[in-house]
């Protein structure tokens, strides 16, 4: 039996203040059996500004709250802990006794999405404004190329590495400090065949042009590379102390209340069921997140997972965060399927499937056919918009079998 602890605490909204929320144990038998237990703080259930993590998983209750889903990380947390990159590179750089849930939350910086930190004491620490900047972007690409050879780090390599690893997913990438606002920096893998960030940035323009809720982007060049930044949704600079207000954030995945390992229930229908539970603009971010469907199954981002839906505390309630990891998945099936449900056949992405459901999303027939034609219009320009972006020639070719689909699109429904 194995078992560790860490305090979980929150910086409060429109503040500077951390407070300790409670203390997190979680424990494994070794035979894939992973509980961990959550309890609120006395002390922060009595604080007048208090708010539940998860107002229907964790309300603010004086009990224990067990889960055994994602590892054993209640959802709100299993949000604020590192994905693949982050867990490789902690795994690089701490004994094999940190390489758990518990090591992971600790050994991460606070760069990490939301508004959450964790830590051994009780008290919460003082904060630590240490961002990675523009100008190590440089030894960062290549502390980040030298780690996915396998080869050894000098001191100042790991410490950039290990000061912006928060973030999610499974290609490297940091956060920096420019122009006072943190951006999340998604630079080169070593096997990448095709220059992704200029691609992803040139979607995400894309996605702007069709009307979705989009955060600000820029493509930087560093040496030979380009990188992708994405300004931080969830961060705010205070001028006049210098430092960020955080907002708390959870997932989709949070929201359907499931595992990561639940592919086969994963839904956008119940995830629109989930909005008007959790948030208090449902009407607009249902049209908003039937928009980002139609969006993802036209240029085939078929990694539109739920924790690719994020939600951010607005006064009492959620919002649907600006959009991100907007990434074309080349295919050569003539059908796409998305990584959630989109009708009534399933996770088949046609018109007709798109529409057979669009009470789900509040929308009526005909408003749901003039969200995807002005999406399907903006989109069928996609060779002149890559283009107009600096999209090399040959990248352009991988690109066209992210569309090649649309030969076999139902658009006579429309």
């Amino acid at each position: 039996m194995i078992s560790k602890e860490c305090f979980v605490y929150l910086q409060l909204p429109n503040s500077h203040e951390l407070v300790t929320v409670g203390r997190l144990e979680w424990r494994s038998n070794g035979a894939n059996t992973e509980v961990g237990s959550f309890v609120y703080g006395r002390k922060y259930l009595a604080l007048p500004g208090a708010f539940a993590l998860d107002p229907f998983q964790l309300p603010l209750e004086e009990r224990l709250f067990e889960e055994t889903k994602n590892e054993g990380l209640h959802g709100p947390l299993r949000d604020s802990s590192p994905d693949a990159w982050g867990r490789y590179v902690i795994e690089k750089n701490t004994p094999p006794s940190e390489h758990n849930p518990i090591g992971y939350l600790l050994n991460s910086a606070d760069d990490r999405i939301g508004a959450l930190s964790f830590g051994h004491e009780k008290t919460p620490p003082a904060s630590v404004r240490s961002f990675n900047r523009t100008l190590d972007l440089h030894e960062l690409i290549q502390a980040a190329h030298k780690l996915e050879q396998g080869q050894p780090l000098e001191l100042r390599e790991r410490q950039l590495l290990m000061n912006g690893l928060s973030a999610g997913g499974a290609r490297p990438k940091t956060t920096i400090e420019d122009q006072n606002s943190l951006w999340l920096a998604k630079f080169p893998a070593n096997n990448d065949r095709v220059n992704l960030p200029r691609i992803e940035y040139a979607t995400m323009q894309l996605a702007a042009k069709c009307g979705l809720n989009v955060p600000e982007a820029r493509l930087i060049p560093v040496g030979t590379h380009d990188v992708f930044l994405i300004q931080r949704f969830d961060r705010l600079f205070d001028s006049l102390t210098g430092n960020y207000f955080r907002q708390h954030f959870v997932s989709g995945l949070t929201l359907l209340n499931l595992d990561e390992k639940d592919y086969g229930k994963w839904s956008y229908l119940d995830l629109a069921d989930q909005i008007r539970r959790w948030t208090h603009n449902p009407r607009g971010d249902l049209q908003e997140l039937f928009g980002r469907m139609i969006f993802n199954g036209l240029i085939s981002n078929t990694d539109d997972h739920p924790r690719n839906h994020g939600f951010l505390k607005s006064g009492k309630g959620f919002i649907l965060s600006p959009v991100y990891d907007l990434v074309p998945k080349p295919e050569a099936n003539t059908t796409r399927y998305l990584a959630l449900q989109v009708g009534e056949a399933g996770r088949e992405f046609s018109l007709t499937n798109a529409l057979s459901r669009v009470d789900a999303f509040d929308l009526k027939r005909e408003d749901a056919l003039a969200i995807i034609r002005k999406i399907k219009s903006r989109i069928s320009q996609w060779q002149a918009h890559y283009a107009a972006h600096l999209v090399s020639q040959g990248d352009l070719e991988y690109l066209k079998g992210a569309f090649s689909h649309w030969d076999h699109l139902d658009f006579s429904v429309l």
